[in-house]
């Protein structure tokens, strides 16, 4: 079944799959991270720094692992340019990206006011809310935007 699935996508639906699939882990990977975490962690700057620069490293370490993978598996197609209609697709994508990230940057704004003008009671507050609210959109937003030209890609579906 895996195998027959593998021969029927393209090396392009294989790379977004993999992009999409390293996303998913690192947003899996930041949430567990931070629902897991005591009062004191979340409240702390240094706690939360590592918690980023893991979640960095991570991010490179997935895309030059993938990129390497899929260099191996490829008949020198990473090095081609994209057709028209991949560049159409890959468009529609970011579209979607650059929404969930200026609503993300909004709200986390819209947050810190909040927590600046202290109108939300101490006991409702989380420290750095703001920050986990962008980290958040950019990473559905990543994902959102993997998921998209996969399923535009597969449908041909690319103006609707």
């Amino acid at each position: 079944m895996i195998k027959e699935w593998l021969q029927s996508i393209s090396f392009r639906e294989i790379t977004l799959s993999v992009d999409l699939l390293a996303c998913v882990y690192i947003g899996y990977f930041y949430v567990s991270n931070v629902l897991g975490a005591t009062a004191e962690q979340l409240a702390s700057a240094s706690w939360l720094s590592g918690l980023l620069l893991d979640v960095i490293i991570y991010s490179v370490i997935l895309m030059v692992a993938s990129y390497v993978l899929l260099a191996f598996a490829s008949d020198n197609e990473l090095n081609q340019p994209l057709d028209v209609r991949e560049k159409q697709i890959s468009l529609v994508g970011y579209k979607y990206t650059a929404y969930i990230l200026q609503v993300g940057i909004c709200v986390a704004i819209f947050q810190y006011q909040i927590e600046a003008q202290e109108l939300m009671p101490a006991e409702f507050q989380v420290p750095y809310l703001p920050l986990h609210i962008m980290v958040g959109a950019f990473i559905i937003a990543e994902i959102v935007n993997y998921a998209t030209q996969l399923y535009k890609g597969r449908t041909g579906n690319i103006y609707e």
